[in-house]
């Protein structure tokens, strides 16, 4: 049987937050969806235990914030983390349609891929259907 998915959204934007939420939960994702509005605060919670046996646990990350950028925000993960990295699938979000950032983000060690926003819920099922 697979694991069930905890979605962890990582982005500045409310309104972007809000509606991935409500996007992945009328995909029937999951409703265990955990929001940040920054990387700093994502990078906090990773002080606290990371079910890695019990959970799929996906990791949407914004590229383009204030403060820390979500490219940083996944080197740091990845760096200072690496035991805490490797429980997540991590996917990157974007709307930026530069190429030298899509390429910057497809770099990051551990990201499986580079998602354009909004989020395509079909395309995010189909890439977890996967690493299952």
């Amino acid at each position: 049987m697979s694991k069930p998915v905890r979605a962890y959204l990582v982005d500045d934007n409310d309104i972007d937050l809000i509606v991935n939420d409500k996007l992945i939960r009328i995909a029937n994702i999951t409703e265990d969806i955990r929001k940040f509005n920054s990387g700093e605060e994502f990078l906090q919670s990773l002080k606290d235990s990371i079910d890695c046996d019990k959970y799929l646990n996906v990791l949407l990350l914004d590229i383009m914030m204030p403060g820390m950028t979500g490219f940083e925000t996944a080197e740091i993960l990845f760096n200072e983390f690496p035991k805490q990295a490797a429980c997540f699938q991590v996917y990157v979000l974007s709307s930026s349609i530069d190429r030298h950032d899509i390429a910057r983000a497809q770099a990051l060690p551990g990201v499986r891929r580079v998602l354009e926003k909004p989020l395509d819920t079909y395309l995010l099922k189909g890439l977890l259907k996967e690493v299952r």
